[in-house]
């Protein structure tokens, strides 16, 4: 009887043993979790940080010079495909969320229309000029919708890199994805101010542009 009981007690003090041992793992892992979810927002918030306290023509400069850069170009080129199914057709807001995270401005990687683009530069206090002879190197540029309506959903976004002549406010040096409509070039001239075509395919006029305020 002593025997069983001497039995009987070690097995209930091993299975008491396991389901601590249970308990504080499950402990450990949720603890885990919790610091990798705080470190994520704090990583977060200093990306914030550093973009709400950088003034709109310091983010023009280090965007207009990440993107002279040909290695630049080319990486966001690639990473905008990727983004789209390995394809550079309609990447255009791949392309720009791709430059703008490049710069520190945290687009999530779900946006992928103009009009989400829009939306979140709006909630990040972005505001929208209309007038393009106030476009400097930088700017985030909208066209208009695929009738020419400047009220619609643009169709295409693109990011302004200087005029091709001082003082003529039509053609311009910009930079998109629609490099295979420009012989090859993600940097290229476009005639911004009326629609065109280029390699075959409308190219709408510019809208407005969005700037951080």
């Amino acid at each position: 009887m002593e025997i069983s009981k001497i039995v009987k007690d070690f097995k209930k003090e091993k299975k008491t043993r396991k389901i601590k041992t249970i308990i504080l793992t499950v402990i450990t892992i949720i603890i885990c979790i919790s610091m990798i979810t705080i470190i994520k927002i704090m990583n977060t918030n200093k990306i914030n940080f550093r973009t709400n306290n950088i003034s709109s023509s310091e983010l023009n400069n280090k965007i207009y010079n990440y993107l002279q850069i040909k290695s630049n170009r080319l990486k966001v080129y690639e990473d905008a495909s990727k983004l789209n199914n390995n394809s550079t057709k309609n990447a255009c807001v791949y392309f720009l969320s791709e430059v703008l995270r490049n710069n520190n401005i945290n687009v999530p990687n779900s946006v992928c229309n103009t009009s989400q683009l829009i939306s979140f530069l709006n909630t990040n206090g972005w505001k929208k000029n209309t007038n393009y002879k106030d476009l400097k190197p930088g700017n985030i540029c909208f066209t208009t919708d695929e009738k020419g309506n400047m009220n619609g959903v643009p169709s295409h976004t693109y990011v302004f890199m200087g005029w091709v002549k001082k003082g003529s406010y039509d053609y311009a040096y910009i930079c998109d994805n629609q490099a295979k409509d420009y012989e090859g070039k993600i940097y290229h001239i476009r005639n911004i101010k009326i629609s065109v075509s280029a390699n075959g395919f409308k190219k709408d006029a510019f809208s407005f542009f969005m700037e951080k305020k």
